[in-house]
């Protein structure tokens, strides 16, 4: 058979754009390094200086508050990032309170992600790390534990249930981004119903 007359196969492949375009802004990307460095030696010199006066159980509570911190915000950034905006059209045609927000949240999806998993996250990592270190130097001061065990003890604990709770409110928004940024939109709408209420009665 002639060389000539077999179908060329093509080896290119190419695969479809998405259908949502996604602004990408260079103006955030500065903001949020000024805020990510900001925050983290605001909230880290503020956190170390409290936990190091406080009772360890009353240190165990926060540092457990930072962690549940930590896994919302990353379960809020994840949902942003697969909720449907054209599911909320209707909803905001008929100007049902939060609608317009949730899609305001949508819109603005890379910037959201972004300050929820990242600069969030990480400072609560961070704030996380300082404040089990902290607890780690009560209790060897306190009931005379070794050290380097429970350091290593008390910080694989911290990991473990910052991953855990990760990887399982990962799949939760996912299944439920659609209601999760809708909670998240009626957040965004009293803000702004409380925000323009304060700025009327500042003007009188």
């Amino acid at each position: 058979m002639d060389d000539r007359k077999k179908p060329k196969k093509n080896k290119s492949f190419q695969v479809a754009k998405p259908s949502q375009s996604v602004n990408v802004s260079h103006k955030w990307t500065v903001i949020v390094v000024i805020l990510s460095f900001t925050l983290s030696v605001l909230f880290g010199s503020v956190t170390s200086g409290i936990m190091a006066d406080l009772h360890i159980s009353v240190a165990f509570v926060i540092l457990f508050a930072i962690i549940v911190v930590n896994v919302l915000f990353d379960m809020f950034g994840t949902a942003v990032a697969s909720a449907e905006e054209y599911s909320f059209h209707s909803l905001a045609s008929r100007k049902v309170n939060g609608a317009v927000q949730s899609v305001k949240i949508i819109r603005h999806a890379p910037q959201v992600s972004n300050l929820c998993n990242d600069v969030i996250g990480d400072i609560a990592g961070i704030i996380s790390g300082s404040s089990t270190a902290i607890i780690v130097t009560e209790l060897v001061a306190g009931f005379g534990l070794n050290g380097v065990i429970t350091s290593l003890v008390l910080t694989a604990l911290v990991a473990s249930l910052t991953i855990g709770g990760k990887a399982f409110f990962k799949g939760v928004a996912m299944q439920n981004c659609n209601s999760i940024i809708f909670f998240l939109g009626k957040c965004y709408y009293l803000v702004e119903r409380c925000f323009s209420v304060f700025c009327r009665k500042k003007k009188k």
